[in-house]
């Protein structure tokens, strides 16, 4: 990949917590919909994954 420029576009939606018991109903369902959406697009050029925090995010785009 040497030579290229690695572009990287991401969606946050941030939460208070990722725990269900604390999550409103509203908010599990956008998460849900979300998933699902994203299921759908899913391909070697676009991936969905959950994050709890920005060092994780760098992880996954390494």
């Amino acid at each position: 990949m040497e030579g290229k420029v690695k572009r990287i576009y991401f969606i946050a939606e941030t939460k208070g917590s990722m725990s269900s018991v604390e999550l409103r109903k509203i908010e599990e369902c956008k998460i849900e919909c979300a998933r699902k959406f994203f299921t759908k697009i899913t391909s070697d050029q676009v991936r969905y994954e959950v994050v709890t925090d920005y060092g994780k995010l760098m992880e996954l785009v390494k």
